[in-house]
């Protein structure tokens, strides 16, 4: 069946004309839709050899790669910063631990891969004299030795040989670190130090020996460290004896020219006798009020005449003792006098020595109250003294703190100086002890072990990837070739592009095998139920549907170029016209290059279309029979010196009106479009022109210029044939995806 698009205007000769769209360029595709799993699909199908085959090529390239490769060991070690530290001594160390964030992790990747450690590991290992390591000689070296200039001893030998061994020693630490790998494990402290040779025994040998120089590397840096920090503390504590000596010295001096004598308690002489004179003065002022208190109350008692209770008075021995002598006389005068009266001599005796007595304590009481007196005035004259001794001592006191001031700031210098001296010979005493307990910050928690495996190449990954790789590189390829294929595939194709119905797809003739027909067109004749046949008698139907009001009768069959299968198509038609029933008769108009003769297998025919127009034989001498049907032929025996003239004859207008009259079918097989101008000439003259193009080979842009051409001519085009389809690959395009098998049992091919 054929998608019918709506007839457009007819042409002067009645039959419809499907124009090449005039608004767009039949030479520029027109947007191809998204690729959609569909088209993916169709593509892997379709082109399934070439993606195989592409897949193939990739994975035994992949193979004989492997086996050329030098299989590589790749052996291990894993360092780790360890954070622990020396706890024998309770300071920090003179180069501090490794920082253990991850920027202090790749630092340390980065001393790992230095070019310091890879050449103290290879002068260690001797690795210049390894096989590995050994400098390939390039051509560049042969040529070098073929100059002259080399052959002479130069001024700059010595100089050359130098930087010759540089740039080799140089190349050999490069093509090191090409094999050396180290990285972080994870979020650890943890760094996997891998080094990859031919040989596993020199991997494990070569990567334990990088992991030994990291670890040697960093106790030797604390050691430097630690060497250098000695010695500068040593330089350091040398120049602070000298400023503390000096300070001390300073003082010293100081304190001797301005007489500040200090005591054993480390105060100031002056200041301890001020302490003392305030102390006796506070005590001598405590003793005059204490003394003038008594005094008054003494002088306050003596005035009242109660001298008796004065507590001094009491207390004295000798006021006591005339106090017992006055009782006595008391005593015996209280005795007498009741024997004796008052002016009896013994009574006045007593009188008189009672008299005696009371003078004596009297005179007794005002010693008392004199000598009480003069301690007042004692104790007055000693406060004083001491008032003015204390004034003397201010005084001096005074200008020694003035002079003090400059000794507390010598002072000040002398202790600052001392304490700094004091405290870089404890750090020098804690550094010396500290270097013979120095422990590295990285060790070694898995030492390489000997490889027994190569880790390069990676066979598997590699085969892993190249299965994949290949397939989706024949993917592309075959993606590539959908593209770039310029030719039609389906009805969509076409009439989305040219705006022309596909009126069939003709399908591709396999070349004959024993028992086959030799020529395609005799398929309508032998296998009449083929695909092929059935492809034709489609044709035939939808050519006699092109045109409801008048069905047409004389068709030219052309294309864009020659070898698009046209005149097996027009012998074809004419054949399966003639079966059906029809007077069909083939007319070759192809005059230039002939092949309808050769097509119907006709032997020798003596006339043909080029006598019947030029009128030199009759029209019925020109016709020869189809051997394998009904139709006849008009073909073309000889050819003339201008088909063109010939074809745009009155002549031959005639000869196809009267052929029209004739018969009921009247197929013209012409020449293609684009060498020459037969076909626009015939188709002036004719019902309908079928265009035939070849399935995926003929390009979009030839046939958009053929129908150009023929639209120019007002060509009454019918439609399109495609023809030589490769049916294995056309059923992705037409039949969807069902298997073609599914559809080809209703053909007897």
């Amino acid at each position: 069946m054929t998608l019918q698009k709506p007839l457009s205007p007819s042409a002067p000769n009645g039959l419809p004309v499907y124009p090449v769209s005039e608004q767009a360029d039949l030479a520029t595709p027109r947007p191809a839709h998204s690729v959609d799993l569909a088209v993916l699909l169709r593509i892997l199908r379709v082109r399934r050899e070439i993606i195989l085959g592409t897949a193939a090529a990739v994975i035994v390239l992949a193979v004989v790669v492997l086996f050329q490769l030098t299989p590589y060991y790749s052996a291990s070690s894993v360092v780790m910063l360890d954070q622990r530290k020396n706890s024998i001594e309770d300071v920090s160390s003179v180069l501090s631990g490794l920082p253990t964030d991850p920027t202090g992790v790749q630092n340390q990747v980065q001393i790992l891969t230095s070019r310091d450690i890879a050449g103290r590991v290879i002068d260690k290992l001797d690795l210049k004299n390894n096989r590995f390591f050994q400098p390939a000689k390039s051509w560049t070296d042969y040529l070098a030795a073929l100059n002259p200039a080399s052959w002479f001893p130069s001024r700059d030998k010595v100089r050359n040989d130098v930087l010759g061994l540089n740039n080799a020693r140089n190349r050999l630490i490069d093509k090191f670190e090409s094999h050396l790998t180290v990285a972080p494990l994870g979020l650890s402290t943890a760094i996997r130090v891998t080094f990859e040779l031919p040989d596993p025994y020199d991997a494990a040998m070569v990567d334990n020996a990088i992991a030994d120089a990291y670890v040697e590397d960093q106790l030797n840096a604390k050691f430097e460290a630690t060497q250098k920090a000695t010695k500068w503390l040593a330089d350091r504590i040398q120049d602070l004896s000298k400023q503390s000596q000096a300070a001390e010295e300073a003082v010293q001096q100081y304190r001797a020219a301005n007489g500040l004598t200090e005591t054993q308690n480390g105060g100031s002489v002056v200041d301890q006798q001020m302490s003392a004179i305030s102390a006796q003065l506070v005590a001598a002022k405590s003793d005059l009020a204490e003394k003038e208190a008594t005094y008054s109350h003494i002088s306050a008692l003596a005035r009242a005449g109660h001298a008796a209770d004065i507590s001094e008075a009491v207390s004295s021995p000798l006021i006591a003792q005339l106090r017992n002598q006055e009782a006595d006389l008391i005593r015996q005068e209280a005795d007498l006098s009741s024997k004796y009266g008052p002016r009896n001599p013994k009574m006045l005796d007593l009188e008189s020595q009672k008299t005696n007595l009371e003078s004596k304590i009297n005179e007794e009481v005002e010693r008392v109250v004199r000598s009480v007196a003069n301690n007042v005035a004692i104790a007055q004259a000693q406060v004083g003294s001491l008032e003015n001794s204390l004034k003397q001592i201010e005084g001096q006191s005074g200008e020694q703190n003035k002079l003090r001031v400059k000794l507390a700031a010598l002072q000040s210098t002398a202790a600052s100086a001392k304490s700094m001296y004091e405290a870089f010979l404890s750090k020098l005493n804690q550094t010396q002890d500290q270097q013979g307990i120095e422990t590295p910050d990285a060790r070694i928690i898995s030492r390489a072990e000997i490889p027994v495996r190569p880790s390069y190449p990676k066979k598997l990954l590699v085969l892993g990837v190249a299965v994949p790789m290949g397939f989706l590189l024949g993917l592309m390829i075959a993606a590539l070739l959908e593209r770039l294929d310029s030719g039609f595939r389906t009805t969509y194709q076409v009439e989305n592009v040219l705006g022309l119905p596909v009126l069939a797809t003709i399908p591709e003739v396999p070349p004959p095998t024993r028992g086959e027909p030799a020529n395609a067109a005799d398929r309508v004749i032998d296998k009449p139920m083929s695909s092929f046949s059935e492809a034709i008698r489609g044709l035939h139907l939808a050519l006699s549907l092109s045109n409801v009001d008048k069905q047409p009768k004389v068709v030219v069959v052309t294309s864009s170029v020659p070898g698009e299968g046209k005149t097996t198509l027009a012998v074809s038609l004419a054949r399966l016209g003639a079966r059906s029933g029809l007077k069909t008769i083939i007319v070759d108009g192809d005059l230039r290059r002939p092949t309808v003769a050769s097509t119907l297998g006709l032997r020798d025919p003596r006339y043909g279309v080029v006598e019947a127009v030029t009128g030199s034989q009759p029209l019925d001498h020109c016709f020869a029979k189809d051997p394998r049907s009904d139709a006849l032929a008009l073909p073309c025996v000889r050819k003339p010196a201008s088909p063109s003239d010939v074809l745009s004859s009155q002549a031959m207008r005639q000869l196809i009106q009267n052929l029209a009259k004739a018969f009921d079918l009247v197929i013209i097989d012409s020449a293609p479009v684009l060498p020459v101008n037969d076909t626009k000439i015939l188709s002036q003259i004719v019902d309908s022109v079928l265009f035939v193009t070849r399935w995926e080979k003929t390009p979009r842009e030839g046939v958009a210029n053929a129908l150009r051409s023929l639209t120019d001519a007002h060509a009454p085009i019918a439609g399109i044939v495609l023809a030589r389809a490769d049916m294995s690959r056309f059923q992705y395009y037409s039949y969807g995806y069902q298997d073609y098998q599914y559809y080809n049992k209703y053909y007897a091919d």
